[in-house]
Protein backbone atom coordinates (compact mmCIF):
# COMPACT_ATOMS: atom_id res chain seq x y z
CA UNK A 1 0.00 0.00 0.00
CA UNK A 2 1.28 2.91 -0.62
CA UNK A 3 2.49 6.26 2.13
CA UNK A 4 -0.58 8.30 1.60
CA UNK A 5 -2.92 5.61 2.16
CA UNK A 6 -1.13 4.60 5.15
CA UNK A 7 -1.14 8.58 6.17
CA UNK A 8 -4.96 8.85 5.58
CA UNK A 9 -5.30 5.98 7.40
CA UNK A 10 -3.30 7.62 10.41
CA UNK A 11 -5.62 10.61 10.42
CA UNK A 12 -8.73 9.03 10.41
CA UNK A 13 -7.51 6.86 13.44
CA UNK A 14 -6.34 10.55 15.11
CA UNK A 15 -9.58 11.60 14.64
CA UNK A 16 -11.46 8.46 16.09
CA UNK A 17 -8.73 8.64 18.85
CA UNK A 18 -9.99 12.13 19.98
CA UNK A 19 -13.66 11.25 18.98
CA UNK A 20 -13.65 8.79 21.51
CA UNK A 21 -11.72 11.35 24.06
CA UNK A 22 -14.28 14.02 23.57
CA UNK A 23 -17.32 11.87 23.82
CA UNK A 24 -16.38 10.67 27.06
CA UNK A 25 -14.35 13.72 28.44
CA UNK A 26 -17.86 16.07 28.01
CA UNK A 27 -19.74 13.62 29.51
CA UNK A 28 -17.71 13.56 33.20
CA UNK A 29 -17.46 17.17 32.55
CA UNK A 30 -21.04 18.05 32.60
CA UNK A 31 -21.47 14.79 35.12
CA UNK A 32 -23.79 13.10 32.79
CA UNK A 33 -24.11 9.61 33.18
CA UNK A 34 -23.78 7.58 29.72
CA UNK A 35 -25.54 4.89 29.13
CA UNK A 36 -23.72 1.75 28.19
CA UNK A 37 -23.95 1.96 24.70
CA UNK A 38 -23.00 5.13 24.82
CA UNK A 39 -19.86 4.80 26.74
CA UNK A 40 -19.01 1.41 24.47
CA UNK A 41 -18.62 3.74 21.36
CA UNK A 42 -16.58 5.75 23.39
CA UNK A 43 -14.31 3.12 24.14
CA UNK A 44 -14.36 1.28 21.08
CA UNK A 45 -13.73 4.94 18.86
CA UNK A 46 -10.61 5.39 21.04
CA UNK A 47 -9.37 1.59 20.69
CA UNK A 48 -10.23 1.46 16.92
CA UNK A 49 -8.11 4.92 16.71
CA UNK A 50 -5.19 3.70 18.69
CA UNK A 51 -5.25 0.40 16.35
CA UNK A 52 -5.30 2.62 13.44
CA UNK A 53 -2.24 5.07 14.50
CA UNK A 54 -0.35 2.03 15.34
CA UNK A 55 -1.00 0.27 11.82
CA UNK A 56 -0.88 3.01 9.91
CA UNK A 57 2.64 4.33 11.43
CA UNK A 58 4.29 1.49 11.32
CA UNK A 59 3.30 1.17 7.36
CA UNK A 60 4.39 4.65 7.23
CA UNK A 61 7.80 3.91 8.41
CA UNK A 62 8.12 0.96 6.23
CA UNK A 63 7.53 3.24 3.57
CA UNK A 64 10.41 5.22 4.33
CA UNK A 65 12.64 2.73 5.22
CA UNK A 66 13.06 3.17 8.67
CA UNK A 67 11.93 -0.89 9.61
CA UNK A 68 15.97 -1.39 10.79
CA UNK A 69 16.55 0.94 12.80
CA UNK A 70 13.68 3.69 14.58
CA UNK A 71 14.48 7.32 14.91
CA UNK A 72 14.38 8.87 18.06
CA UNK A 73 11.47 10.97 16.79
CA UNK A 74 9.66 7.63 16.15
CA UNK A 75 10.68 6.34 19.33
CA UNK A 76 8.80 9.67 21.13
CA UNK A 77 5.34 9.28 18.63
CA UNK A 78 5.29 5.45 19.85
CA UNK A 79 5.85 7.02 23.35
CA UNK A 80 3.09 9.93 22.96
CA UNK A 81 0.87 6.93 21.31
CA UNK A 82 1.36 5.32 24.91
CA UNK A 83 0.30 7.78 27.06
CA UNK A 84 -2.66 8.51 24.53
CA UNK A 85 -3.24 4.91 25.49
CA UNK A 86 -3.39 5.66 28.83
CA UNK A 87 -5.54 8.81 28.75
CA UNK A 88 -8.71 7.24 28.07
CA UNK A 89 -7.98 5.95 32.05
CA UNK A 90 -7.55 9.26 33.29
CA UNK A 91 -10.52 10.66 31.15
CA UNK A 92 -12.72 7.76 32.71
CA UNK A 93 -11.31 8.78 36.45
CA UNK A 94 -10.56 12.45 36.32
CA UNK A 95 -12.68 13.57 33.62
CA UNK A 96 -15.03 15.73 36.01
CA UNK A 97 -12.10 17.90 36.48
CA UNK A 98 -12.28 18.35 32.70
CA UNK A 99 -10.48 21.52 31.33
CA UNK A 100 -6.58 20.57 32.60
CA UNK A 101 -7.17 16.69 31.12
CA UNK A 102 -8.47 18.17 27.75
CA UNK A 103 -5.29 20.28 27.66
CA UNK A 104 -3.12 17.12 28.51
CA UNK A 105 -4.26 15.47 25.39
CA UNK A 106 -4.21 18.24 23.41
CA UNK A 107 -0.84 19.14 24.51
CA UNK A 108 0.26 14.92 23.27
CA UNK A 109 -2.16 15.64 20.12
CA UNK A 110 0.01 18.68 19.40
CA UNK A 111 3.41 17.03 20.58
CA UNK A 112 3.07 13.96 17.86
CA UNK A 113 2.11 16.79 15.15
CA UNK A 114 4.90 18.74 16.16
CA UNK A 115 7.50 15.90 15.76
CA UNK A 116 5.88 14.31 12.73
CA UNK A 117 5.55 17.77 10.71
CA UNK A 118 9.57 18.31 11.64
CA UNK A 119 11.46 15.27 12.96
CA UNK A 120 13.47 17.55 14.92
CA UNK A 121 16.14 14.70 16.34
Amino acid sequence: MSYQFYKVLHLLGLMLLFFGFGGLLIAAYAKVELKKPARIMGFVTHGIGLLLILVSGFGMAARLGLVSGLPAWVQAKIGIWVLLGIGISLVKRKGYIGWPVAVLLWGLGTSAAFIAVNKPF
